[in-house]
């Protein structure tokens, strides 16, 4: 059973210049605010999987600003998100402290950014939907159980992505797994690591095959629709992604 106590009080955010908004967003009263990163504008369904989500109960991993929490709550969700604490930040690469040490304290400020252009957009949508701060990988059973898990472009993060699929697994009836395509890596159940000891990519873990989820799905006893494709801006450049919807059988 749900125990709404673990939920986080909205933040009261007045200003937009205290946000950092990682998705392109229309908001009510202010209108169109560019984010720094995606925009899914118009291409929202496409990215959702074609799912219904008119009086479902939604799990959602990673918000950002909450473009999708809010997208899936106008076709009728009811969402709770789960989000990093304060004081975890990222599941950051390990390379050595000494070439991180520039990018903790700037990631720092932009994640409390983050966070604020969710709550500034929450109060603008006159938002029902809730947050839950803490471990992805660790999910408490109070946060109950949902008929939907959405993880949209948030596994390839992650350290140990298979782990918060099988979180979700054990919540949701159905998953919707949304990530980067590879076409090289398409035909087997495989993942890529991305950093290396030159390239510093510190917040991109992995590319993924999409018989990588797809195989991990049917072992925990879900049986998943063909994969779509579809483009979606990152930063003005038009990136391929897959959708992928597993339903418990």
């Amino acid at each position: 059973m749900t125990n709404e106590k673990i939920f986080a009080t909205p933040r009261k955010v007045d200003d937009v210049a205290d946000c950092y908004f990682y998705h392109t967003m229309e908001l009510p009263r202010h209108g169109v605010i560019e984010g720094r990163d995606w925009d899914l504008r118009g291409r929202v369904d496409e990215y959702l999987g074609h799912v219904d989500f008119a009086g479902q109960r939604v799990l959602e991993i990673g918000p950002a600003s909450g473009f999708l929490t809010f997208e899936m709550e106008k076709r009728g969700a009811d969402v709770s998100s789960v989000e990093v604490t304060d004081e975890h930040g990222w599941d950051f690469v390990p390379y050595p402290d000494a070439r991180l040490k520039e990018i903790f304290g700037p990631r720092g400020i932009v994640m409390q950014q983050l966070k604020n252009s969710y709550w500034f957009s929450h109060a603008a949508f006159r938002s029902k939907a809730k947050v839950y701060y803490g471990d992805a990988y660790n999910l408490p059973a109070t946060l109950g159980q949902f008929d939907i898990a959405v993880m949209g472009a948030v596994l390839l993060h992650c350290r140990d992505a298979l782990r918060i699929v099988e979180q979700c697994a054990k919540r949701a009836k159905t998953l919707i797994i949304v990530d980067k395509f590879h076409p090289d890596l398409e035909g087997a159940p495989v993942c890529r690591l991305v950093p290396t000891a030159e390239n510093l990519i510190w917040h991109t873990w992995w590319h993924f095959s999409t018989q990588f989820f797809t195989q991990f799905s049917a072992v925990m006893g879900f049986a998943t629709s063909k994969p779509t494709t579809h483009e979606q801006y990152h930063r003005g450049r038009a990136h391929t992604l897959f959708t992928l919807v597993a339903r418990r059988e």
